[in-house]
Parts: C-alpha cells; structure tokens; sequence
C-alpha cells in the first residue's frame, strides 16, 4: 500500500492556513499548531483511493493559494506498518494522480469489453 502526506510550514501568520486545516484533518487548533511547530506529516492518505487524492490535491492548492510552503511526500510499506517517506514535487503529485485517473479509466473500459462479449 501507497501513501501521500505533506508538510507545512508558514511563512506568515499561522491562521491563514487553520481553517483548510481543520476542515480536512478535524484537529484541533492546538493539534494544528504543535503540528506545523514539529514539522509532522499532515493528511496522510491511501495513495490508492483516487477520491482521498483528489481532496489531498484540494487542499495543497487552497495552503498553496494562501502562501504555506506545502512539502509532499510519498511512501510505500516497507515492512509491517513502516512507511519511509520521500519528498516529491508538485509536478510529480499531480503526474500520480493523472496517472492513477488513467489507469482506472483504462480498467473501466476493459470491464465495460468484457461485458459486451458476454
């Protein structure tokens, strides 16, 4: 299994980027904060699940549009339950998603053949 998660780090005042935040975590403002302070990994998600990548894309636009510097990182288990992370660009996250998108198209299309032959 595949996961994407990012980093934040503000460059301004740090309420700019709590509400995208909460709404898409659910923590709190302390959470939050302690978070950004000790440079965690926010909003890891099944980099599998085209619907979790597609609300991670929302939010790293929205901190982007606000001036937080937003890290992206991408990760595969490795062992039970470890996951080592490695930056990535926001080129190569969105090339992921639009790769991931075609995939799942393609798959469709061989599903929907398959059917017609029956």
């Amino acid at each position: 299994m595949s996961k994407m998660a990012i980093k934040i780090s503000t460059n301004g005042p740090f309420n700019k980027c709590l509400v995208p935040l909460r709404k898409y975590t659910g923590l709190g403002i302390t959470d939050i904060k302690n978070k950004i302070a000790n440079k965690d990994f926010f909003a890891e998600t099944d980099a599998n699940d085209i619907d979790d990548m597609e609300n991670l894309k929302g939010l790293v636009d929205n901190l982007l549009k606000l001036g937080t510097e937003v890290k992206i990182f991408e990760s595969d288990e490795y062992e039970e339950g470890i996951f080592e992370y490695q930056e990535i660009s926001y080129d190569e996250f969105i090339n992921n998603i639009d790769r991931f998108k075609e995939i799942m198209e393609d798959l469709q299309d061989y599903n929907d053949a398959l059917s017609d032959e029956v």
